[in-house]
């Protein structure tokens, strides 16, 4: 967002840099230089996107380590099972508390995916919002820009008809 700024500010530097028009407030503007100006703008908008890719794949890392965690708990206990059923009485008892680890470790488990689901989608919703507003200024700069220039083609045009008075 700040190169975009940054370009914003140089085609002011343009403007205000440009050989004022004879018995006129308008200006001769470097055409070559504010193209090239706009064609970096337009290389230089992927980096918001990235970024937001950059989110997503995020979310993809933090549902994996839930995931990763989850099956780590669910093997633990199901270790703990094992190595209970070796002794007939305590078999029983293993097996009951085998069920009741492997239960906390599913409970455990689905509120890890719940709470990463909950924690991507606010990420992505936030990275929805700064999309939106992205391109929304996007927008507003691209019809500023047009307007400008069909100010200067007006300009321009007022010229030439003056010249050929």
């Amino acid at each position: 967002m700040d190169a975009l700024l940054d370009y914003l500010d140089e085609i002011e530097e343009v403007l205000d840099s440009s050989r004022r028009v004879p018995l006129s407030s308008n200006v001769s503007v470097n055409k070559s230089k504010i193209v090239e100006i706009i064609t970096d703008i337009r290389l230089n908008l992927p980096k918001d996107i990235t970024a937001a890719q950059r989110i997503f794949s995020d979310s993809d890392k933090i549902l994996a380590d839930a995931n990763h965690r989850a099956e780590k708990i669910i093997d633990q206990a199901e270790a703990e099972a094992n190595m209970m059923k070796n002794a007939h009485e305590i078999s029983r008892r293993a097996q009951e508390h085998a069920a009741e680890i492997t239960e906390e470790a599913k409970k455990k488990a689905r509120e890890l995916r719940h709470d990463a689901a909950e924690y991507v989608d606010g990420k992505l919703a936030l990275a929805e919002k700064q999309m939106k507003a992205y391109i929304a200024n996007l927008e507003e700069q691209h019809k500023q820009i047009i307007d400008y220039f069909n100010e200067m083609l007006d300009v321009l045009y007022e010229n030439r008809q003056e010249l050929r008075r």
